[in-house]
């Protein structure tokens, strides 16, 4: 409380030191005494008598002590001293008789305040935030702050009021209030440990090694050069989202187990699935983005045009294959889109938007008692009350084998090289790729169907309709059906339900 504004404010003017006031006004402070004669030769005290280096330590020594000991100072020496006493020595507030002293300091406690807030409310508050669990600063040791403690990471001031305000419905304390309490309390909330990039931590190690700036300056090069690559997908992943703002014909999409639409209000898609259902490769990436694709959008009329841009990590397995390029083509040979670009971020530097997704989801989920699929799917729903996620829980229908080689294979063409990939429907028999995300960079153009004699090149004909990759659910290891049988006492009755349907390996 001494380290509040006003406080030192009212030390200062106390002490007589320049302050500043709350129009912030800057005060001067209390002059010495000045030089020579205090008072007349005839005055009773005979201050004349006193030195200037007498006046000036009857300053410091006044100026040094508490106000009510410098107004005790000042009482003590008048006449009337008797007459103040009993002017101010009883008064009545309210039906009690306070009894009260002239050397009371009385500002700032009177009670005409009609919005003040009451002790109990601010210790209630208190109290609230302290029943929260907390862990002391266990690994920042080194930094001195041994005193803060942190509360758990899924935990933030918004959802501890919504508990406060939940458990006392009648208080009438503000937001403001209980964040102001919260700052006083020395608590932090904990952080989520995040991933770090491979080849950053190897370069560094490389750096640390090094035994001359030869080496060093090599090293810091190749450095630099990293992470201006990765810093360029994020700054095209900035344009690209201002530029689906402003057009309602580009959609912007980033998946990683989900579909996130940047530039719109829509929430974000989680596709939803087990094991005993399918498993987590590239056709059930590409059937997602299909069954996405269909719900969200109607094809295109003749001369319109949407465009589709989709930022995705570099995971060879689920997104950056010949399965999801040969999606692409279909969907524009279908006429959802009329172009639809893929751009991949820099491994180690993908950190997208739909990551923020997964990690309200992390935090959801560690406050959330689960039990089936269906259970996750309500959890995902209820992870945040603005903008709801939209939740697809995927069938074994909905997974189709689709195709990953009806668009030719041109030689020398390396899928897992490039980083930018475009397919149009003004040239849909060529693949446009790029290198880098530059916008300077040319395009390179390769032909995806066979070359006819003397004849332009058609485009790449899809089927119609894809069979099932699944015919029937996927049955599940015997270890974990085994675990699973176990836990079943433990489980309420539509959780026993559910696991007795699962299928298990023989």
């Amino acid at each position: 409380m001494n380290e509040w504004k006003d406080r030192a404010r009212k030390s200062l003017r106390d002490a007589g030191k320049p302050y500043v006031n709350r129009r912030g006004e800057q005060k001067r402070g209390k002059s010495p005494p000045k030089e020579g004669k205090a008072c007349k030769e005839t005055c009773p005290r005979q201050c004349s008598s006193l030195t200037d280096q007498r006046k000036l330590q009857l300053f410091t020594e006044f100026y040094a002590v508490s106000y009510e000991r410098q107004q005790a100072i000042i009482l003590s020496g008048l006449e009337q001293h008797k007459v103040i006493q009993e002017k101010l020595g009883s008064q009545s507030e309210g039906t009690e008789q306070v009894v009260r002293s002239p050397l009371e300091d009385f500002r700032g406690k009177h009670k005409n305040r009609p919005h003040s807030i009451y002790p109990a409310v601010r210790e209630g508050i208190r109290e609230h935030i302290l029943s929260f669990p907390r862990q002391p600063n266990h690994y920042s040791w080194m930094k001195g702050d041994v005193e803060r403690e942190y509360l758990s990471p899924d935990l933030n001031l918004l959802r501890m009021f919504r508990l406060y305000k939940e458990n006392n419905p009648a208080s009438t304390a503000k937001f403001w209030l209980y964040r102001d309490i919260f700052k006083q309390q020395n608590l932090s909330f904990g952080q989520p440990r995040s991933d770090t990039c491979a080849k950053c931590d190897a370069l560094f190690s490389k750096l640390v090694a090094a035994t001359t700036d030869g080496e060093r300056l090599k090293i810091t090069a190749e450095s630099e050069l990293h992470h201006r690559k990765a810093e360029k997908a994020y700054t095209q992943l900035q344009a690209d989202t201002e530029w689906a703002k402003a057009n309602d014909d580009c959609h912007l999409a980033n998946y990683n187990l989900c579909i996130q639409e940047m530039g719109t209000d829509k929430p974000p898609t989680m596709c939803l699935w087990h094991e005993g259902i399918a498993h987590r490769g590239s056709i059930e990436v590409a059937s997602c983005l299909l069954k996405w694709a269909e719900t969200s959008f109607a094809p295109l009329v003749q001369a319109k045009e949407r465009k589709l841009i989709i930022y995705s990590d570099r995971c060879c397995g689920q997104n950056n294959n010949w399965r999801v390029l040969n999606l692409m083509a279909l969907l524009v040979s279908r006429g959802y889109f009329s172009q639809i670009e893929q751009k991949f971020m820099v491994s180690g530097h993908s950190f997208l938007p739909c990551d923020r997704s997964f990690a309200t989801l992390d935090k959801r989920r560690k406050v959330s008692t689960l039990h089936t699929p269906s259970d996750v799917a309500e959890m995902i729903r209820g992870a945040r009350q603005l903008h709801p996620f939209k939740v697809i829980e995927m069938k074994c229908a909905d997974f189709r084998q689709l195709p990953d080689a009806t668009l030719k294979h041109p030689p020398g063409f390396l899928i897992t090289s490039m980083m930018w990939l475009k397919v149009t429907a003004t040239d849909p028999w060529c693949v446009h790729t790029k290198g880098s995300h530059s916008l300077y960079e040319g395009w390179k153009h390769w032909l995806i169907t066979k070359q006819r004699k003397n004849q332009p090149p058609p485009a790449p004909l899809f089927s119609t309709t894809y069979a099932r990759a699944y015919e029937d659910p996927l049955p599940i290891k015997k270890e974990k059906h085994r675990d699973l049988m176990e836990m079943l006492a433990y489980m309420p009755a539509e959780a026993q339900a559910f696991y007795g349907t699962l299928e298990c390996e023989e």
